[in-house]
């Protein structure tokens, strides 16, 4: 699609369209239509009135009400945005009392494509962290990995990954632990003793060990490249 490149056309889009937050937290505007939104405020309150005294600016749909939740009326869906009628303000009533306030600005080129990259990037490595987690899970969690074995360059040669141990402590120590404020594959206490207990979070970057009954170990699951693969199978052959 091509970027909107007038005040026109961004209001127009606005008035249109109910974008979602996730679409605005995923970059959507800015690579899809060459805008970004710049958060100038939140309130609990409506406060579309004063700031336009305060800029002496219009909005474009005045006193309508913006929609929240799956509140409807009689004529249709109320939407969630309103917008200036020089482009330059949006709000968006993101719950019933939040109430953000967002300044536009129009990207050049060069810009759109550096974001563009990056969020190519982003999506690359997610498929990868989520092929790894996939890949350990069997491994680490269903076949209780020993953890003297994490030595052996096995992970490394055979998955491509390195579990580099970033803690270990007793449970109540640790940042990373199953069921605690993180998206775990298994979020259940861990086995310990004759054999270890593992989770590994969903995004495929952290990995916990649970070796004696209050002796837990954090990973980050590093994804190695070819080079390094070969590396370890050079030092593991010596």
């Amino acid at each position: 699609m091509t970027p909107l490149q007038s005040t026109s056309e961004i209001v127009q889009f606005f008035l249109e369209n109910d974008i979602t937050q996730p679409e605005v937290e995923d970059k959507k505007l800015e690579i899809t239509y060459g805008i970004r939104l710049i958060e100038k405020s939140k309130s609990r309150f409506d406060e579309r009135n004063q700031l336009a005294e305060q800029i002496s600016k219009e909005w474009s749909r005045g006193n309508e009400e913006l929609a929240w939740g799956s509140y409807v009326t009689l004529g249709g869906i109320v939407r969630r945005w309103d917008i200036t009628s020089d482009g330059s303000i949006v709000c968006y009533r993101k719950t019933f009392v939040d109430f953000v306030y967002y300044s536009v600005e129009l990207l050049s080129k060069e810009e759109i494509d550096s974001i563009t990259e990056t969020k190519n990037k982003e999506i690359e490595e997610k498929e990868q962290r989520e092929k790894i987690r996939d890949i350990l899970t069997p491994v680490l969690i269903q076949k209780m990995y020993p953890f003297a074995k994490l030595e052996s360059g096995e992970l490394e040669m055979k998955y491509g990954v390195h579990l580099h141990q970033i803690k270990r402590d007793e449970h109540r120590f640790m940042q990373y632990k199953p069921g605690y404020g993180n998206s775990w594959v298994v979020g259940k206490s861990l086995n310990w003793g004759s054999s270890c207990g593992w989770d590994i979070t969903y995004d495929g970057k952290i990995a916990c060990c649970r070796i004696g009954y209050d002796d837990y170990v954090n990973f980050e699951i590093e994804i190695l490249s070819e080079k390094q693969i070969e590396e370890y199978k050079a030092k593991c052959s010596q």
